[in-house]
């Protein structure tokens, strides 16, 4: 299903940026509204406080990022639908709910028997922005630290605690794919969800072969 992506594509190379040079102020700094308002909301997520004050330097660290990384020429292609965005933020706002609360309880009630486990789970899309933002989500989730992404293999690492048990390796790779399959859905483009979709038995037969 891809109805509701609203197409947000922003791209640049050597013969655009000699055009963007010739455009107006204005144009060329709502042509970075976009790529600022993405770092912004990743450094509001990463602290966790959605006030205004975090906002605002959000928003000031992702003005200065663009103007000192020198983005690299090179096209991006996003889309957006608002409601698998937003069943995204829920999911995410669970899982830090659920995780912060299942860590705690297995430190101060069953320290003797904490264990953790490292997963390795295929990833269903190429997009290297999608990859990094899968990365970003595991890693703000109390419990779980992304120990590798390989790019060409497309397989993302990553430590879980508590995961004594398959049954909670199980859980934390459906975590992880669910997490994926909803970062797609939201800022995929058509062809990204069409990859996933594609992609999804053989990343079941590869998960088999991981485990192995």
């Amino acid at each position: 299903m891809t109805e509701g992506v609203i197409p947000t594509t922003y791209e640049q190379s050597e013969s655009t940026s000699a055009i963007d040079g010739n455009r107006p102020w204005y144009r060329r700094l709502v042509a970075r509204v976009p790529t600022v308002l993405l770092l912004a909301a990743m450094w509001v997520t990463l602290w966790g406080d959605p006030s205004p004050g975090t906002i605002l330097a959000g928003i000031m660290v992702g003005t200065l990022c663009y103007s000192v990384a020198k983005l690299p020429h090179f096209p991006v292609r996003l889309g957006f639908s608002p409601f698998y965005a937003t069943k995204l933020a829920g999911k995410i706002g669970l899982d830090l709910l659920l995780s912060s609360t299942r860590v705690a309880f297995h430190v101060l009630w069953r320290p003797a028997r904490v264990r953790g486990a490292i997963v390795a789970v295929p990833m269903r899309t190429n997009s290297d922005f999608l990859l990094a933002m899968v990365s970003g989500s595991m890693s703000l989730i109390t419990g779980s630290l992304v120990i590798e992404l390989n790019r060409e293999q497309g397989v993302i690492y990553v430590h879980g605690f508590p995961a004594a048990s398959e049954a909670e390796a199980d859980r934390l790779r459906n975590q992880i794919a669910h997490t994926e399959e909803l970062l797609v859905r939201a800022f995929g483009t058509r062809s990204d969800i069409a990859e996933l979709e594609a992609r999804t038995p053989a990343a079941a037969e590869r998960t088999e072969e991981g485990t192995a």
